[in-house]
């Protein structure tokens, strides 16, 4: 069986805050954004316009769209959960 995976989409300031961080954190995240493109409703959690993708225990949240017509996945937030801006994923 074949599964079509969804095409990936992180916003600038997204790649930017990923390439800050030290590798362990780096590497946590892009192995959950591996699994995010297989089936991004297997593993992120509906938020309003937006899905919810949690990552580690140090708490990243990513905040994303599916667009299933072109089967793409718009990663447009990245905020650790203690964040000052954290409680912008929740409006």
């Amino acid at each position: 069986m074949f599964i079509m995976s969804y095409k990936l989409i992180l916003a600038d300031s997204v790649t930017e805050f990923i390439d800050k961080l030290d590798k362990g954190e780096r590497e946590k995240i892009v192995k959950r954004l591996d699994l995010l493109e297989q089936n991004p409703q297997s593993v992120g959690e509906p938020r309003g316009k937006f899905w919810i993708l949690k990552v580690g225990r140090d708490g990243y949240r990513l905040a994303f769209r599916i667009i299933e017509e072109d089967k793409t996945i718009r990663v447009t937030v990245i905020e650790k959960r203690k964040s000052d801006r954290y409680d912008e994923f929740y409006l």
